[in-house]
């Protein structure tokens, strides 16, 4: 992609506008700033700046262009997320053609592979004899001709090699079809057609693109699964694809609230009724790829699984992870039905009923918990402490995990320590978050020792008398300071680099919008190096100690006097910047 193109994208979208798209922005001097969506907090920390056309969040050390937004929220790759901002400023893009047609990128060829299969198997069952009665048992379940359209359902005739033939013809070959999963090989080494005789509902990703299939079989013959899906390929990983987000992203934004439940014709059914902030798990265990991607639109989740004991247990799996991720989440609840699908054909005002009250999710568990719990008191607390106590460390607000505490002490009758010691096992999450802090304070704490360099000469000699490349574990900054360092200076192509004018930016904006004094900014800027400059001295000691190891075993006396000897040097300079701190 020509860099004239990317620059006209950026030159004809507002990077506030675009931004504003996604998460509510406030008026911040001559930018503005927002809470940021890309970690856990309660007060603003993302900077943007229309003029520069860059964010930077100071709490997780995020930032960048329009473009980075845009990848990291809709968690896309650079291409997705060229042809959304390309669409959105009127660009038109060039075509694109790989270097090598017979070597064409492998994702972009099974994605290309299972449209086909998709198109093809939504036309039988439109217009051919052959998905005829696939299309009446559809219709009899009380779809309609505007919903099989959307969501291009199809129909794959019994016939072993009907998308294979139809491939070879746009010059496929069947190792590429073995690859997108439309095609399976037997222990004879034929390859046949995947799905044959069967309703195919094809799978999309994030951004509408066909990845896979799940095939229902039409006539159940007793000894076929009722459902055959698409293998895990490159293009398709169960775990971070929920079924109909593609369709229901712009409605969970909206309303700000997405309902999760298991079956794809629960879903489609939904959307057929209008409740369009529907996805479906699919049948599988909500996984932490799947929230994150529903964490992009939406902190708030109702759950809506089976009532049997499989998807009680499933729904709580569910809720743990949602409840560690700081999701708000209820269950929704189905009276005398035995999923949406069947309460929304009967009634979709008892659906939307059932979804509006549904029950915390917290709360349903410790009622259900109380229901199921052995009536003599000793049997009661080893209950409560498997079942009940450990759905609490979960939660991450510490007011509302107070709330739950009380009211298990007013159920139970148990005293508050006790369950607060039973609590203290489940606290070694938050040790864990305090070290991906720590990565994110290195990462925000290099951009700003960078964006001092670039703007304070007086800084910039105190960092060249000072630090050293290797400092920087960010291999980008440390390409930009190494010149800087060695006393080049600053090069225009180090400062036309995006992340060094995102660092600029940083320090800009500490002056600016958050209203600190030049001198205390350099006074941050200095406790910078400093902390920077300790982080490069420890990672050498941590080789020293390798190589050290290594010439002990080597016997090899000369060099380690040598390693000793550096080992000792940095010792002492470590100790000098640690009394600095």
């Amino acid at each position: 992609m020509k860099d004239q193109t990317l620059q006209e994208i950026k030159d004809r979208l507002n990077i506030a506008e675009v931004i504003g798209g996604y998460i509510q922005l406030k008026k911040a001097g001559t930018g503005f700033k927002a809470i940021c969506p890309f970690h856990s907090e309660k007060t603003p920390s993302l900077q943007i700046s229309p003029q520069k056309q860059i964010w930077h969040c100071f709490g997780c050390g995020e930032g960048g262009d329009v473009f980075g937004f845009v990848m990291k929220y809709e968690n896309l790759t650079f291409r997705d997320a060229l042809k959304i901002l390309a669409d959105k400023a009127g660009v038109k893009l060039p075509e694109y053609r790989p270097r090598d047609p017979q070597a064409e990128d492998e994702k972009e060829l099974l994605l290309r592979i299972n449209d086909f299969a998709a198109r093809l198997y939504h036309k039988i069952l439109m217009g051919d004899s052959r998905g005829a009665e696939a299309k009446a048992y559809l219709l009899g379940r009380g779809l309609t001709e505007g919903t099989i359209k959307t969501w291009q359902i199809g129909f794959a005739p019994d016939d072993f090699h009907l998308l294979e033939r139809n491939l070879s013809a746009k010059k496929v070959n069947t190792e590429q079809m073995l690859k997108a999963g439309v095609s399976s090989k037997n222990e004879r080494g034929q390859v046949y057609d995947r799905f044959r005789g069967r309703i195919t509902f094809p799978i999309y990703n994030y951004m509408g693109e066909t990845v896979g299939f799940s095939a229902r079989i039409l006539k159940d013959d007793g000894r076929s699964a009722k459902y055959v899906n698409s293998p895990e390929t490159s293009v398709y990983n169960k775990s971070r694809i929920l079924f109909g987000l593609n369709f229901a992203k712009n409605e969970i934004r909206k309303k700000d609230e997405a309902v999760i439940v298991e079956g794809q014709m629960d879903c489609i059914s939904a959307h057929q009724a209008g409740f369009n902030n529907v996805v479906a798990s699919s049948g599988t265990a909500l996984t932490e790829d799947q929230l994150s991607l529903l964490s992009r639109l939406t902190k708030n989740l109702k759950l809506c699984f089976d009532a049997d004991s499989a998807g009680l247990a499933a729904s709580r799996r569910a809720g743990e992870l949602a409840l560690r991720r700081g999701f708000r989440l209820k269950v929704v609840t189905l009276k005398a039905v035995k999923d949406p699908d069947e309460l929304i054909k009967k009634s979709p005002g008892l659906w939307e009923k059932a979804v509006r009250e549904a029950e915390w999710f917290v709360d349903f568990y410790m009622d259900l918990a109380k229901a199921q719990a052995p009536k003599d008191s000793v049997s009661q607390l080893h209950f409560l402490s498997e079942q009940v106590i450990p759905l609490l460390g979960f939660i991450q607000d510490p007011l509302e995990q107070d709330h739950y505490l009380k009211k298990l002490v007013q159920q139970y009758g148990v005293s508050e320590r006790v369950i607060r010691e039973q609590l203290k096992p489940q606290r070694s999450l938050a040790s864990e978050k305090n070290q991906v802090a720590l990565k994110m304070s290195s990462s925000v704490l290099e951009k700003e020792v960078l964006g001092g360099m670039l703007y304070f000469p007086d800084f910039l000699a105190e960092a060249k008398a000072q630090a050293e490349p290797e400092d920087f574990e960010n291999s980008e900054i440390r390409e930009l300071v190494e010149p800087m360092l060695a006393g080049v200076g600053t090069e225009p192509a180090c400062q036309e680099s995006s992340l060094a004018k995102e660092a600029v930016f940083m320090v800009e904006s500490l002056l600016g919008e958050l209203g600190k004094s030049e001198d205390d900014v350099k006074k941050q800027l200095r406790k910078d190096l400093v902390l920077l400059r300790l982080g490069g001295i420890k990672r050498k000691q941590q080789q020293l100690n390798l190589d050290i190891k290594k010439a002990e075993t080597a016997s090899d006396k000369a060099k380690l006097m040598e390693l000793n000897r550096q080992f000792a040097e940095l010792a002492a300079k470590r100790m000098e910047y640690e009394n600095l701190i």
